[in-house]
C-alpha cells in the first residue's frame, strides 16, 4: 500500500506512506464543508458563493478539545460553567518540578497584545475505565501510553500556529519522573513509555526533553472519550486509499468514504499493524485525517448553532478532558478562543517531529538537526515553514512539497490566441516541468485551469500555483496534469520547495489540505 514517488507526480491519497514515509496529524486539517479528499488550500474551479470561516481554536490532538473550545469560542458564554466543572484538574507539577500555573497569560498587561500559546495534547490508550475497552482488557495491558501526542504552539499575533506530532516510538532517554514514592525513568525507551512511568507530567517532561520547549499546559482525552464524541456529533466521513481489513480492531473498510461511528472510528484511528506499513508514523497520518474530518462535521452540520446538538457534543467532549488547573476553566478557555479567531488554515502547520530510523526495525530516533529549526520557531515565536526564506521563494507561495521535475502536464491553449500553449509549454519546461503534450482545448476557457486527477491532490497544489489558475478534479485522470491556458495567464509563477518540505518523515502540510488515508 505504499506509495510510489515517480516523475509523473506525487501519488496521494498522498497521505499514503512507503517504508519510512509518515505524517503527523495532525494534522491536515481542514475546517468548512467540503469532500474530504478536496484540498482547498488553492483556488477550485466550483467553489460556493460566501466566506468561508475557521474554528475558535485548533486544538486537534484530541477530539474533545476541539469540540470544546470550537464551541465556546463561537460565544456561548452560558456553558462556560458546564465545561469548568466537567473538565477533570490534574496537578502534574510533582513530575514537571513546577508549580500548577494558574492559567496561561493571554493578553500582555503592559502592551495589551495577546502572548503566544504552547499546550501539549495527549491521547490516553488506558483500558481502564468505562468505555475504554476494545483493544485489549485493562489487565492484560495495564498502564496508560501517550497514544497521541502533539506540540501545539499558536504565535502571540494569532497569524500562525505549528503543531507537531510525536511519533510515540521516538527512542529517548526518560526522564526522572515519579510513580507513587518511586523514582523512576533515566534509561532509554520509547518516548510513550514516559506516560506509563509519570501521566501526562512525565510525558511534558519528555517532550520539553526532546524539544528544548518549556512546557507548562496539557490537556489528555481517552478512548472512552474519544468514542463518546464521535457519537455524538453522528458519525465522521474518512476516505481511504485500499481497502481495510484490520483483524484486531474488526475494522472492515473497503476503498473510498465511509461514515464511521464512535466505535469504528476509535479502530480507524487505533488500528496498525495491517494498515499503510505498519507503522505508528503512519497511523498519525490517519489520525490527522480523522480529526480534520470530525471538525468539518460539527462545522458543516451547523452543530454549533443548534442549542440541543450543541449541549450533546459539549458534553460529550467536555467529560473526556483531563487538563492542568490552568486549562480546566472554561473562563480561560474561551478567552484562548476568541483570541484565536481569525486564525488562517493556511498558516496552520501541521508535521511529525522529523525522525531516522533507530536500526532496530521498530523504533526511530529524533533528526535533530532538522528538528532543531521547529522547535527554534516555536521558542522565538516564528512562523514555520518560514515564507520567502528560501533562495527564490515568494512571501505569497504557499507550503508546496512536490518539486516541479516530479510533474509531468499537457497544456492546452483555451484562448483565440494562436500558438500560446507553445509559448507557455516552452515557460514550463524551463521551469522545469515535464511538458508531454501541447495542442488545443475542445473550448475557450475564461480563466486558466488545472485538470487532475484528485489521488494526486499535493502535486496539484504546486502547478495550479505556478500557471495562477483554479484546480478541476477529473477522476482517473491519473498522474498527467492538463493545463488549459487562459486568457488571465500572466506566466509561470516560480517554485520553491524548502528542504523540510521534501523530508518524507516530517511530511509537512498545512490545516488548509485535507486528504485520503492508508
Amino acid at each position: 500500500m505504499g506509495v510510489r514517488f515517480t516523475d509523473t507526480g506525487t501519488p496521494a491519497c498522498e497521505g499514503a506512506s512507503d517504508h519510512y514515509l509518515l505524517r503527523t496529524m495532525i494534522t491536515t486539517l481542514r475546517v468548512h464543508p467540503a469532500p474530504l479528499e478536496e484540498a482547498d488550500s488553492y483556488p477550485m474551479a466550483s467553489t460556493s458563493a460566501g466566506p468561508r470561516r475557521w474554528p475558535r481554536i485548533v486544538a486537534i490532538s484530541t477530539a474533545s478539545a476541539v469540540l470544546a473550545i470550537t464551541a465556546i469560542g463561537a460565544g456561548v458564554n452560558q456553558a462556560v460553567g458546564t465545561l469548568s466543572d466537567n473538565i477533570t484538574a490534574l496537578d502534574v507539577s510533582e513530575n514537571t518540578g513546577t508549580a500548577a500555573s494558574a492559567g496561561p497569560a493571554i493578553v500582555n498587561d503592559a502592551t495589551g497584545s495577546y502572548e503566544p500559546f504552547t499546550v501539549l495534547l495527549l491521547g490516553s490508550d488506558t483500558r481502564a475505565g468505562k468505555g475504554n475497552g476494545g483493544f485489549g482488557s485493562a489487565s492484560s495491558i495495564g498502564g496508560q501510553r501517550s497514544d497521541t501526542t502533539i506540540l501545539l504552539h499558536v504565535s502571540a499575533d494569532r497569524q500562525h500556529a505549528i503543531a507537531v506530532s510525536i511519533p510515540r516510538d521516538t527512542l529517548m532517554k526518560l526522564p526522572d519522573c515519579k510513580k507513587g514514592n518511586k523514582s523512576v525513568g533515566g534509561y532509554t525507551a520509547r518516548f510513550n513509555s514516559a506516560m506509563d512511568i509519570g501521566g501526562p507530567g512525565c510525558a511534558m517532561k519528555a517532550v520539553e526533553s526532546l524539544s528544548g520547549i518549556p512546557i507548562e499546559h496539557f490537556m489528555m482525552v481517552d478512548f472512552g472519550g474519544f468514542k463518546r464524541i464521535v457519537d455524538a456529533v453522528g458519525g465522521v466521513e474518512v476516505c481511504v486509499s485500499e481497502d481495510i481489513n484490520d483483524p484486531k480492531s474488526g475494522l472492515v473498510l473497503t476503498k473510498g468514504k465511509h461514515v464511521l461511528d464512535g466505535k469504528e472510528g476509535l479502530a480507524f484511528v487505533r488500528a496498525r499493524k495491517t494498515l499503510g506499513d505498519g507503522s505508528d508514523t503512519s497511523r498519525i497520518r490517519r489520525q490527522q485525517a480523522f480529526l480534520s474530518s470530525m471538525v468539518r462535521k460539527v462545522v458543516s452540520a451547523g452543530t454549533l448553532l443548534n442549542p440541543a446538538s450543541l449541549v450533546q457534543v459539549l458534553d460529550a467532549g467536555t467529560k473526556s478532558l483531563t487538563a492542568d488547573p490552568g486549562l480546566a476553566n472554561g473562563e480561560t478557555i474561551k478567552q484562548l478562543a476568541l483570541s484565536m479567531k481569525d486564525l488562517r488554515p493556511g498558516n496552520v502547520t501541521f508535521t511529525t517531529m522529523p525522525w531516522r530510523p533507530s536500526g532496530d526495525g521498530a523504533t526511530v530516533k529524533v533528526n535533530q538537526k532538522k528538528a532543531q529549526e521547529i522547535w527554534d520557531a516555536m521558542a522565538n515565536d516564528t512562523a514555520w515553514p518560514a515564507k520567502g526564506t528560501s533562495p527564490g521563494m515568494s512571501e505569497d507561495q504557499p507550503l508546496l512539497t512536490v518539486a516541479p521535475d516530479e510533474i509531468t502536464i499537457n497544456v492546452l491553449n483555451g484562448t483565440t490566441e494562436p500558438g500560446k500553449a507553445k509559448t507557455v509549454a516552452k515557460e514550463f519546461r524551463q521551469a522545469g516541468y515535464n511538458v508531454i503534450q501541447v495542442g488545443n482545448a475542445d473550448a475557450p476557457v475564461t480563466q486558466t485551469t488545472v485538470q487532475y486527477d484528485p489521488r494526486w491532490d499535493t502535486s496539484a497544489k504546486t502547478i495550479i500555483y505556478a500557471a495562477g489558475g483554479v484546480g478541476e478534479k477529473v477522476k482517473k485522470q491519473g498522474g498527467t496534469f492538463t493545463v488549459i491556458v487562459g486568457p488571465d495567464f500572466e506566466g509561470v509563477n516560480p517554485v520553491t520547495i524548502d528542504d523540510i518540505a521534501k523530508d518524507r518523515t516530517a511530511n509537512v502540510n498545512t490545516a488548509a489540505d485535507s486528504y485520503c488515508a492508508s
